[in-house]
């Protein structure tokens, strides 16, 4: 299984320059999370909801304002490799490239998840319960917009169950609160500036969905991940008699994946010559390693673990900083 099977259809694409006030109704219209944002045919990077969640900026604002760097995949990348990119980036869609870095293409966590049920990777008799992370972090319906937005940057979650007391009453997402956050249109800077200060103090109960599609505890992983695909959510709240318990997200099962396999995964860098040669910049660096080395440890068994620097052809101020991880 290559990179280029489990593409699925690009519905959206946007250029660096173009403006927000554009973008952002066309996700909301195509129901997409990330877009590929190109210059000319070549990916140069990625926006999506998280982007505009962390950082509030004008709807007047180019798109490159707000843009991630681009995380990618080869077209040829085997399965192990997309599965160890899914998890070591958390990542909700990544691109496919060809060796031009034309898009090609874009994989899903919901075509990885498709992929699993299709080929009977998903045991019988796994429950969710072991996957849910619990207990949730849930809201009250009269919680602030301002305050979920808070919650939701420094826990890095992206959707929060609604409960009046214990009982569940809503779910809202990363996406509802950016929506809300950027349906100002008025384009007087005063009133742009009392209308968002009014949306921020807004309760959750304003912009939060019902009925929420959940699943038992108890229930079985694979009708659990049969209704995330026919309800196209990304996770669902897991309740337990009236209690929600709590949550499970398709990332949560992409990670069991990939910790079940005993993975290589290449990391590549490009750091300028200057950075090499700085003790302390190196001491940051060697950090970097470190925290990747131990994400490493939670997928494989490693037997080496090895650094090496590489002139990049052609490159006068800059080199090729090249971390080979082998389990």
């Amino acid at each position: 299984m290559s990179a280029k099977e489990l593409i699925s259809e690009v519905k959206l694409i946007v250029s660096p320059n173009d403006r927000l006030s554009e973008v952002i109704p066309k996700m909301k219209e195509n129901n997409v999370w990330t877009v590929p944002v190109l210059k000319g045919k070549v990916l140069v990077g990625l926006l999506s909801y998280k982007d505009l969640l962390s950082r509030r900026v004008s709807l007047d604002s180019k798109v490159s304002s707000v843009m991630s760097p681009t995380i990618s995949l080869d077209e040829n990348s085997d399965f192990t490799k997309i599965i160890g990119r899914f998890y070591t980036t958390k990542a909700r869609v990544i691109p496919v490239i060809d060796n031009r870095g034309s898009l090609k293409g874009m994989i899903t966590r919901e075509s990885i998840l498709k992929y699993l049920l299709d080929q009977k990777k998903i045991p019988e008799n796994e429950k969710t319960r072991k996957y849910m992370s619990s207990p949730p972090k849930v809201v009250s319906p009269n919680e602030s917009i301002a305050k979920v937005r808070w919650i939701m940057l420094r826990d890095k979650i992206s959707r929060l169950p609604v409960l009046d007391g214990s009982k569940l009453v809503g779910i809202v997402t990363v996406r509802d609160v950016v929506n809300s956050l950027y349906s100002v249109v008025d384009k007087k800077k005063s009133s742009i500036m009392t209308e968002e200060e009014r949306i921020m103090a807004m309760c959750i109960k304003e912009i939060m969905r019902y009925p929420v599609v959940t699943a038992k505890a108890n229930e079985s992983l694979k009708n659990a991940l049969e209704k995330m695909l026919k309800h196209n959510v990304s996770g669902l709240p897991l309740i337990e008699g009236e209690e929600v318990v709590g949550v499970m997200s398709g990332i949560d099962v992409i990670n069991s994946v990939a910790e079940s396999m005993q993975l290589s995964i290449p990391i590549d860098a490009k750091i300028p010559m200057v950075i090499r040669k700085n003790s302390e910049l190196k001491s940051e660096i060697d950090s970097i390693v470190e925290r990747y080395l131990a994400k490493l440890e939670k997928i494989s068994d490693i037997i080496t673990f090895r650094i090496s620097f590489k002139e990049e052809k052609g490159a006068k101020k800059g080199g090729e900083f090249c971390i080979h991880g082998y389990s």
